[in-house]
């Protein structure tokens, strides 16, 4: 636990017990993320031509966590990934907002388009 007030309203049961001390690191944020994209592909798994294997990074902020996993086989196991798609949380972008810039951000990356439709 950090030392922050934790300042969150409406998610009581979630909130920690000890006041002045907040689990605030991001992997929640992480974790949570992939669970929903998890539940979301699993929804519209019959019009997925291929296999997708979601991958959640432990101790990403060192490297090590990344090396662990190559060396384990997480890129060479059958069938072997044709792309790999990463994000993480940024807390000053407001929330609901997809950031991002031309090159490199907070990690290695290659060029991909995307088309956002809707509001």
């Amino acid at each position: 636990a950090l030392p922050i007030l934790e300042r969150t309203e409406g998610i009581d049961p979630f909130k920690s017990l000890n006041p002045g001390k907040m689990h605030a690191c991001g992997h929640d944020g992480h974790t949570t993320m992939l669970l929903g994209a998890a539940s979301l592909l699993k929804e519209m798994e019959d019009s997925i031509n291929g296999t997708i294997r979601l991958m959640f990074q432990p101790a990403e902020e060192g490297g090590a966590g990344s090396k662990r996993m190559r060396e384990e086989g997480v890129l060479t196991q059958e069938p072997k990934p044709q792309h790999a798609f990463g994000l993480h949380v940024w807390p000053t972008i407001p929330t609901g907002t997809i950031a991002s810039r031309p090159g490199p951000i907070l990690a290695a990356c290659e060029r991909f388009e995307i088309q956002i439709a809707g509001v």
